[in-house]
């Protein structure tokens, strides 16, 4: 048990100091949002992944544990659901970054990995409104600066 403690303490240290210089590094805007996620996703990590550890190993002395195929099934749920909530937060953080410069946008974020199983933006679907259709030029900008993903992965929807 002190072992477990100590791993955690040692991996939360590292995750805080490597999230703090990545803060700093980053400026402000909408990238730093996506950090700061970014950041406290390390953090549960850091904390949690040597207690799934535990887990594991305990359900797999116990009758009936699990298998290797749910223990897969399991890493592919979660997996998903990080990548649903990294796109939902990121989509959040465009359309605010939208909105402080005057435009009434929705946006759809769509994640994936590229070639080396890194996990990345995949597509970006912007909803505008007429209103905003003489400023696109501007509202395209915001969104690429604020996600990093270029014109051939995005999409714009005149609603």
């Amino acid at each position: 048990m002190r072992e477990l403690f100590q791993t955690i303490l040692l991996r939360v240290t590292v995750a805080g100091i490597a999230s703090a210089v990545a803060l700093r590094v980053v400026g402000g805007g909408a990238l730093r949002e996506i950090v700061k996620l970014a950041a406290g996703l390390l953090m549960l990590l850091a904390l949690l992944q040597p207690l799934a550890g535990l887990r594991l190993s305990v359900s797999s002395l116990l009758p009936g544990g699990l298998d290797a195929a749910e223990v897969e099934e399991i890493e592919q749920q979660n997996a998903q659901t990080a990548m649903t909530t990294i796109a939902a937060s990121i989509a959040h953080a465009l359309e605010d970054s939208a909105a402080a410069a005057g435009f009434d946008c929705r946006v759809q974020v769509e994640m994936g990995t590229d070639a080396d199983g890194i996990l990345q933006v995949s597509h970006v679907a912007v909803y505008y409104d007429s209103a905003d259709a003489k400023r696109l030029d501007e509202l395209k900008t915001i969104i690429t600066d604020g996600c990093g993903v270029g014109a051939d992965r995005q999409e714009w929807i005149l609603e």
